[in-house]
């Protein structure tokens, strides 16, 4: 059960990215103003930045390895937690995940270019 949670919160961390390099340019359009607070897009561009880094230097993502180390020898999941793992784990070269990412974190960078997040506000 702690790996199915696991693999829950890994999901949950892998769409709040992907969702995030949708959903900046276009609640910046919509002028949505939670979309450019600062924490929120720092937030989705160090986890970009950690997962990218991760991959270059070759190490295996700590929730992957904790879900596997909690898994246990139980390879049977539950019917979402299989299609939870189809959606998120895929069988590529490591070139391609590298390659993948980079592009991903250029596109978070150039989102805050061109949509910029709220400067932080002086008090005084």
């Amino acid at each position: 059960m702690i790996a199915d949670v696991l693999l829950l919160i890994h999901f949950g961390l892998a769409a709040f990215i992907t969702i995030g390099f949708f959903i900046v340019p276009i609640g910046y359009r919509l002028g949505w103003n939670w979309i450019r607070k600062r924490n929120l897009r720092l937030l989705h561009l160090f986890v970009m930045g950690i997962i990218t880094t991760e991959t270059i230097v070759g190490l295996t993502c700590p929730l992957t390895a904790l879900e596997n180390t909690f898994r246990v020898d139980d390879y049977s999941l539950p019917f979402i937690s299989h299609w939870v793992a189809q959606i998120l784990y895929w069988n590529l070269p490591r070139q391609v995940f590298i390659f993948l990412y980079l592009v991903c974190l250029g596109w978070v960078l150039i989102l805050w270019k061109i949509c910029p997040p709220i400067e932080r506000v002086k008090e005084v």
